[in-house]
């Protein structure tokens, strides 16, 4: 069977790539094997970081955040439901720099950081169409 190719537009593919470093800084990985497939388990939990961040902070659905992400909304439901029984049972799971609950937070920061710089941006401002607006 075929897989079904979905258009993201370039804002989605900006919120990507967003997440993709807040959760590769988090977790001292590459952004490039947050968005890969291999399945070491620190990659594995900073993808469903990515999910997370993606799904819980903007409020996307799991099948636009998985449009977004290329995978289907199954694999990012369990991945967002993974990250939230870590941050609600703040599981002391170690990896490198810390606890997996403290890199997610981390994480969220980035991610924040990110969108609140984006969404400033002459970029996010042109995609609305209000770039070219003169203040009256």
């Amino acid at each position: 069977m075929k897989k079904k190719e979905v258009k993201t537009s370039r804002q989605d593919d900006d919120y990507l790539k967003m997440a993709a470093q807040a959760s590769a800084l988090a977790f001292d990985v590459d952004s490039e094997e947050v968005l890969g497939r291999r399945r070491t388990e620190p990659l594995v939990f900073a993808r469903q970081t990515a999910y997370y961040l993606v799904q819980r902070g903007l409020g996307y659905s799991y099948t636009r955040t998985g449009a977004i992400f290329g995978v289907n909304h199954g694999t990012v439901m369990h991945g967002v439901s993974k990250v939230n029984d870590v941050l609600e049972l703040d599981l002391n799971r170690k990896h490198r720099n810390g606890s997996w609950a403290n890199m997610t937070r981390l994480a969220r920061k980035h991610f924040e950081r990110f969108h609140e710089t984006y969404v400033e941006s002459d970029a996010h401002l042109a995609m609305k169409g209000l770039h070219d607006v003169q203040p009256s």
